[in-house]
């Protein structure tokens, strides 16, 4: 699994690529076939309001997942992010396995038998 860490505009510290190169490298562990996760984030003022977007690209094989979150601190929007990850990962994860289940021949065999 590759990770790219972008930022528009910004130079991001050490500090914040290591968190969040720990904190989404723990996806792999809610589903395997991760290729890339592409983490663009970006600051923004509106209104005198600060604002950062964090958006996430994760590169799956068929559809790939796309996450964006909003906060005021980068590391928030990061955990953020991280969190919809999982379930959206968890989601991936069940929807493949039941879609396996349903193509498994000896499955429809002991439905039948079972009858």
């Amino acid at each position: 699994m590759k990770l790219r860490i972008e930022s528009a505009g910004n130079t991001l510290s050490p500090s914040l690529k290591k968190f969040a190169s720990e904190k989404l490298g723990s996806l792999d562990k809610y589903y395997k076939d991760i290729q890339e996760i592409e983490v663009i984030l970006s600051y923004e003022v509106k209104g005198g309001k600060d604002t950062v977007n964090c958006v996430l690209n994760i590169r799956v094989p068929g559809k790939d997942i796309n996450i964006k979150s909003k906060s005021n601190i980068f590391e928030d929007a990061i955990l953020k992010a991280a969190d919809s990850a999982k379930s959206k990962l968890r989601t991936r994860k069940t929807q493949d396995i039941k879609a396996q289940r349903a193509k498994s021949p000896n499955r429809k065999v002991a439905a039948k038998k079972a009858l």
